[in-house]
């Protein structure tokens, strides 16, 4: 079977999917979370990209004690790193590329969100995100073709 999807996923898409690991309630839609679980099998209906700075992200922001990092590297990165069709993006010359053009705007970002953006926009895939600012961002300068909330 042929890949049907190919999106890129933020960092808080990427904890509302795991939601129950990081106790916070899953935001995400019925079809943004299919997609992302459709990565986890074998079936190859779905590439999943993750930009590497959305692990950056969880681990500056999200962990505070040794137990926790343990079950997210378990329970995460781990199932995250075995699947088929999910890729960890590193920042790579196109990505920061891309990720320059994002400074022209009144809209401001955290850089995390940037980059996550501009590998979205590199890669010219879909972006499954509920973050607010990325999502005006989007619409105003249509840096990549749509988000999936």
């Amino acid at each position: 079977m042929s890949i049907k999807r190919r999106v890129v996923i933020d960092t808080v898409a990427l904890i509302n999917f795991f939601h129950e690991i990081f106790e916070q309630g899953n935001q995400l839609s019925k079809e943004a979370y299919s997609i992302i679980q459709n990565a986890f099998d074998y079936d190859n209906v779905v590439l999943l990209s993750i930009p590497s700075i959305a692990f950056i992200e969880i681990f500056e922001k999200w962990i505070d004690d040794e137990e926790f990092r343990a079950k997210v590297v378990a329970e995460v990165l781990e199932p995250i790193k075995r699947a088929p069709n999910i890729e960890i993006k590193p920042i790579d010359k196109e990505v920061l590329e891309n990720f320059v053009l994002t400074f022209n705007s009144d809209i401001s970002l955290e850089n995390h969100d940037r980059i996550i953006l501009a590998s979205a926009a590199m890669l010219n895939w879909d972006l499954i995100t509920i973050d607010s600012k990325i999502i005006e961002f989007v619409k105003k300068h249509q840096i990549i073709n749509s988000i999936i909330s």
